[in-house]
């Protein structure tokens, strides 16, 4: 069940990522808001909680020293699917979102020979990162 509401969550993120861009705050907070309601009434695991979000903040200050490289509403969700995966599981979603995002970017500078300055959004990669892992590795 966790599973389909990180991919319904980073669905409709990366459909908004996508559009604008950005990532608005106030849905990120609600989105923040109903990882934390769904663990404690149906998922007690308030440490695991607390460890995935602690990722999501490592990402964001990883995207600090990077000078906006990973921008901060990614970050803050990756702290929100912290929250419903745990450390570990969301590390591995972040991962695999890089990987599919790298291999996009490789596509996408030697074909169209777009520059390093080319920014391409990087919520729907993780998105298809967790419909990868829910199909492949769950």
């Amino acid at each position: 069940m966790r599973e389909g509401i990180v991919l319904v969550i980073l669905v409709c993120f990366g459909i908004a990522d996508i559009r604008k861009r950005s990532l608005s705050l106030p849905m990120l907070a609600a989105a923040l808001g109903a990882a934390l309601l769904f663990r404690l009434l149906w998922d007690f695991g308030l440490v695991a909680a607390g460890m995935g979000f602690i990722s999501g903040l490592l990402i964001c200050a990883v995207g600090k020293i990077s000078r906006g490289q990973i921008g901060m509403g990614d970050g803050l969700l990756l702290a929100v699917t912290g929250i419903l995966l745990g450390f570990w599981e969301n590390m591995e979603l972040f991962l695999t979102g890089l990987f599919f995002c790298a291999l996009f970017s490789a596509v996408v500078l030697v074909i169209f020979r777009k520059g390093r300055g080319y920014r391409v959004p990087f919520v729907p990669f993780l998105a298809g990162a967790q419909l990868f892992r829910i199909l492949v590795l769950l």
